[in-house]
């Protein structure tokens, strides 16, 4: 089996009414914006399947890291991501709706992709005061002022020295 699938076959032969799983691995090309799970990032998915009438309830946690740059200064940004999710799983196709399933494996991997992606910051900040880069000069603002004179500043960017 691949990193995120888990064989539901007790829950679907009525075995087991439930069953608890732990699974590690890796998924590529998780992104949005200048934020990213790393690509060798092990994401750690912590859970419990069910067997519900209308297919598979999966609750899990998800624990990896994440990688950015700041939206105002460019720096770099490293943390911790985590999240939790709780999603039901039917007999058939992904539809937009819903995730699906053949058979007796359960593959998640499409469901902790999604997760990564809404768990990741869209707006990254260094810190929430952060004061980005000179407009002029391009110097970073958080190491000091960068001596630029206010007189020799385009009319253009006017507005962006009141943000």
């Amino acid at each position: 089996m691949r990193d995120f699938e888990l064989s539901v076959s007790s829950l679907l032969n009525g075995v087991d009414r439930a069953t608890n799983f732990v699974l590690e691995g890796v998924l590529p090309d998780l992104y949005v914006t200048s934020s990213r799970v790393p690509k060798d990032a092990l994401i750690r998915v912590e859970g419990r399947a069910e067997a519900v009438g209308e297919g598979i309830l999966v609750t899990w946690t998800l624990s990896t890291r994440y990688e950015a740059e700041c939206v105002r200064c460019l720096g770099a940004i490293a943390g911790d991501l985590e999240g939790e999710a709780r999603e039901l799983f039917v007999e058939g196709d992904d539809t937009e709706d819903q995730y699906g399933f053949r058979g007796e494996v359960l593959d998640l991997s499409v469901a902790i992709a999604d997760l990564c992606v809404l768990l990741l910051p869209p707006v990254p900040l260094c810190r929430a005061d952060c004061k980005g880069l000179c407009q002029h000069c391009g110097a970073d603002l958080n190491e000091g002022s960068c001596g630029c004179s206010q007189e020799t500043s385009d009319p253009r960017w006017a507005a962006l020295d009141q943000l």
